[in-house]
Parts: C-alpha cells; structure tokens; sequence
C-alpha cells in the first residue's frame, strides 16, 4: 500500500472521485472555459459560464514563459468570477493520457485488485512507475460475464498531472478533481441523447469538437468513447485571416456580461473558408475511423467547439457525407441562472467544461 500511495499521488484520489459545489475550468492553449452547474431534483441550473479566448501574442507569451504565465491569465477569470479559493474540477488532453480496460475475475478482493493493477501498470506504460500518477476504477453495468469485472486503468506521465495542478493552485483555485478530456466528453454525450431522433443511438455518434488551432473527433457508441483522433487545422495563414478580421472579438467574451457578438455574415470570406474546414476535417476524420477497421459504421454526426453555428455548416456536411448533422448544446434541458444572458450561439463551445461541471452536482 505505501508502494501505491507514493506512485499515485495527486492524480489517484482525484480522476474517479466525487465532489459537490465544484467548478469546471476546461484549459487548453487556446482557451479557458468555466462552467458551474447546481441540481435540483432532475433540473441542472446553469450557475456560471464563461469562455475566455487566450489570443495571439497572449497565447505564444504563455506558451514561452510556462506555467507561470498561464496562471496569469486563469487569475485574471478567477478574479472575473469571483472564484478565489473555490474547489474545482479540471482535466488534461486525452493525448496526455493512456488507458486500458482489463478483465478480472469478479472474486478478487480490493487489495488483490490493485495488485493486478500494479503488475498491469508495469506491463503497458513505456516509463518508471516513479515517473506516472494513475488511477483505476471498477466499472459499472459492465455487460460482461458476471463471473468477470472490468477495470478501467488511467495513467500520465507525473509532471503532467503536476502541471495541472500548479496552474489551478497558483491561480487561487483548489483542484480537487482532475478528469480527462474523453470521459468529459463522455459525460457531456449524456446530456445529449435526448436531442436524437429515435434509433440514433443504435450506431456509433461522431462528434467533432473545434479549437481554433485544431479538432478532437470522439465516436461514441454504447455510452463509451470506441475511438480518438485529434488533428491539427488549418495553417498560419488561416489564422490570421480570422485575427485580421476581428473574429473572435473582445479578448474575454464572458456570457455573463455581453452576448456572443464574434460570428460573421454568411458572405464573408473568412466564414467560407471555415465552411471549407470544418467539412475537410469531418470528410477526413470519418476517413480515419473507417481505415481503423472498425466494424460499426458512423450513423450520425455532432458539431462542437469553435464553429459557426448559424452559416450553414450542418446542412453542408449532410450534403457532402450523407449524415445528419448535431450542433452540440449540452445545456438545452438546462435553466440559466438570473444573473445569465444565454445566446443559443455559444453552447457548442461548453462539451468538455459540462462533462467536468457534472462531477460537482450530486
């Protein structure tokens, strides 16, 4: 056991536990988004929600001066939102992370357990054991024989994890929960389901969720992620196209202060060609998953992230792929707080914050 605790520092106790009154900060280089949910009965109220763009020289000025940095431009959504000292829920990039599902027979008692999952750990992660932080829970409702049980078992390099933490920690935050990207989005699939025609789910969903600088395709399929790809988008020169013409507009765009005012007339140049690249990298990532040889072929398709959601897009990847096409908005059965003014714009951009904000309401 003390062998276990000193591998499985910060991010064993934190992947897979619980916590209420948490707030989700979903990071990445491009973007922070904030969401806090409450529950009351079966009705989520939408508490807080913010998308703080990190743009051009804010962005590579993070990016050169490391976590110092990043944790000043979190202090200054903190600070925004009133959230010093708040717990939180926050999660690293599914390229981050390796996973994997083992089989156990169902008799093995707890201890046993983490001695299967030590001898696994050593097996699959390409580095020292002193080197990862991990976690591994027993799933649910598994579907397999009842004589076995599946484990599921996360593991991250430790300076990783580490990193994380430091950012939210210095940026007057308590990190509590550290997640993972695919079972956020997982989690956030499930606010969904009730958005699709009858017998959608009978085959695999994609879902394609844009950043500015690149797109994460997820397929789900039976309430679990089959498949991953992330691919980098677009160039420089698309880039600046899109800074030149004030696309994203004001630096923070906070929708508890102003709506969502950053999206361009259909004619617009810049709105084609991000026509033409969110069509490219849904023609190709569906590519990808059919050269993956995986038997089940994508019945149906979600829109997340960056996108535009009133130009069209929907209706030209029906054309071009024969798919329906879902724009993501995991809050639509959701209420909004007094003190929020919803765009049905912005939802899209709140997957991976709302598959972290459900781990903060019971």
């Amino acid at each position: 056991m003390i062998f276990l605790k000193n591998i499985a520092d910060q991010l064993k106790r934190h992947l897979f536990s619980t916590r209420d009154s948490l707030v989700a900060i979903a990071i990445n280089g491009e973007a922070i988004r904030v969401v806090e949910l409450s529950k009351k009965g079966n009705q989520y109220t939408v508490e807080k929600l913010l998308n703080y763009r990190v743009r051009g020289a804010v962005a590579e000025e993070a990016g050169s001066s490391g976590m110092d940095e990043k944790s000043r431009v979190l202090k200054k959504v903190v600070d925004e939102l009133g959230l010093m000292g708040r717990e939180v829920c926050s999660s690293v990039s599914t390229a981050l992370v390796m996973s994997k599902v083992i089989v156990l027979p169902s008799s093995l008692t707890s201890v046993e357990i983490e001695h299967e999952v030590m001898l696994e750990l050593d097996q699959f992660v390409p580095y020292p054991l002193e080197d990862i932080s991990f976690d591994y829970e027993v799933q649910q409702d598994s579907g397999i024989d009842p004589e076995q049980i599946e484990v599921l078992l996360v593991a991250s390099r430790r300076e990783n994890v580490e990193d994380q933490f430091a950012v939210l920690s210095t940026a007057g935050l308590k990190p509590v929960v550290l997640d993972v990207d695919v079972y956020a989005m997982e989690r956030a699939f499930t606010l969904l389901v009730h958005q699709f025609p009858e017998g959608v789910l009978e085959k695999p969903v994609a879902v394609f969720d844009f950043y500015e600088s690149s797109v994460v395709q997820y397929v789900m399929y039976g309430g679990r992620t089959i498949y991953t790809r992330e691919q980098a988008l677009g160039g420089q020169q698309s880039q600046i196209q899109k800074e030149s013409h004030s696309f994203y507009g004001a630096e923070t765009v906070s929708l508890e202060k102003e709506s969502l005012s950053n999206t361009l007339p259909v004619e617009d140049p810049v709105v084609i060609i991000n026509n033409a690249m969110v069509v490219q990298q849904v023609l190709r990532g569906l590519q990808f998953y059919e050269s993956a040889n995986i038997n089940d072929a994508i019945g149906y398709i979600v829109l997340a992230g960056d996108i535009d959601v009133d130009n069209g897009i929907d209706e030209a990847i029906r054309q071009q792929v024969g798919l329906a096409v879902l724009i993501a908005n995991p809050f639509q059965e959701m209420v909004f707080s007094e003190q929020l003014e919803m765009m049905d714009k912005s939802p899209s951009l709140f997957m991976v914050a709302s598959g972290l904000a459900l781990r903060g309401v019971s």
